[in-house]
């Protein structure tokens, strides 16, 4: 793990380019304990949440550790299926491997629905020879195998070099860089993906423009950020466990997110509300370390909690997702799934 600090500059707004900011809170790095406090802002012209300063890209790297989660998933971990890579990946449940309870009628299909957050889906195949699909900030490549054994051409690019090494290891076409700097066939693919992705990146406008650009027309965007517009992040306060200094770097709502989607030039802009409640574990977490009563009283329950939501227990999951399901319903789900379509030639963005 790290302990250098990384240097930082001050940013304007990504969305208006206001340089009118008010301070929201500052905070430190509870997950991976980087050095340094950090300052939230909210641009006082459109109302844009970001971390501000930033840290510098020739410093950008110590913000992500060796023990980094996303990093260490090895996509060659992935079980293979033909029929259906979506449930037959999943863990199954032991009500579901013994009798009676597994002749039960539904009772697979309730334990699926359950277990669905609605984060990362895999789109349904286009009816053409070669369907090509795309994922910017692809990690070890977890998610582009499950496109693969579907049916997809995929192609990933990360800007990490050990996670991007990992992914090609089980036979993934990646490249290593920032979406701008690799070589990609433009207006080729299909559909574009990036998963908990655009908090990460300096730009997200032109973020967008680049992943427009790779998109044929008509093609989707999908992807998903945290909600920082929602319950939790009001509730929480500092305590949030998705500020997550110094890496995340934008915080967004479901209006900024739609205005700069139409800005990029999409259309049909479709934002739906993770099933997932893991964030309120690990802000409940934090909220433990950060009151020093409840810090001594509960002698490090505060520090498990944060790292829960990087491997989840199952049991949990399924305990959790009455009050997730309801949240999503309520439009308070703590994660956005977001998806938009390139307009075809002649149509307009709206």
């Amino acid at each position: 793990m790290t302990s250098q600090l990384p240097q930082t500059r001050p940013s304007s707004c990504c969305v208006c380019g206001s340089d009118d900011h008010a301070l929201v809170l500052r905070t430190i790095d509870y997950l991976f304990h980087i050095p340094g406090e950090y300052s939230v802002v909210r641009c006082r012209n459109c109302g844009h949440r970001f971390l501000n300063p930033q840290p510098t890209p020739d410093s950008v790297h110590l913000c992500y550790p060796q023990n980094y989660g996303p990093h260490q998933t090895a996509a060659s971990s992935v079980a293979t299926s033909s029929e259906s890579p979506v449930e037959d990946t999943a863990p199954v449940p032991w009500y579901l491997r013994y009798l009676p309870l597994r002749r039960i009628p539904g009772l697979r299909a309730l334990y699926f629905w359950l277990t669905d957050d609605l984060g990362h889906p895999i789109p349904k195949l286009p009816e053409n020879d070669q369907p090509k699909l795309l994922e910017l900030g692809c990690s070890t490549g977890a998610w582009l195998l499950r496109a693969q054994q579907a049916g997809w051409c995929v192609t990933g690019v990360e800007p990490g070099d050990a996670p991007a090494q990992t992914a090609r290891d089980a036979g993934l076409n990646v490249q290593t860089g920032l979406l701008s700097e690799v070589e990609l066939e433009t207006g080729t693919f299909d559909v574009a993906a990036a998963w908990m992705v655009l908090e990460h990146v300096y730009d997200p406008s032109e973020t967008l423009r680049e992943l427009a650009a790779a998109l044929r027309p008509g093609g989707q965007l999908s992807f998903s950020v945290p909600n920082a517009g929602g319950i939790e992040s009001a509730l929480f306060r500092g305590s949030w466990y998705v500020w997550e200094p110094p890496r995340h770097l934008h915080f967004f709502s479901s209006r900024i997110l739609k205005r700069l989607l139409r800005e990029a030039g999409f259309t049909d802009i479709r934002i739906v509300h993770q099933r997932n409640a893991l964030n309120l574990i690990g802000s409940l977490g934090i909220l433990l370390k950060r009151i020093p009563l409840l810090k001594r009283l509960t002698a490090g329950i505060g520090e498990r909690l944060i790292r829960y939501p990087e491997s989840p227990r199952l049991w949990l999951q399924l305990l959790l997702s009455p009050l997730a399901i309801g949240l999503a319903f309520l439009r308070q789900g703590g994660r956005l799934t977001v998806t938009a379509v390139k307009p075809s030639t002649g149509s307009e963005a709206g």
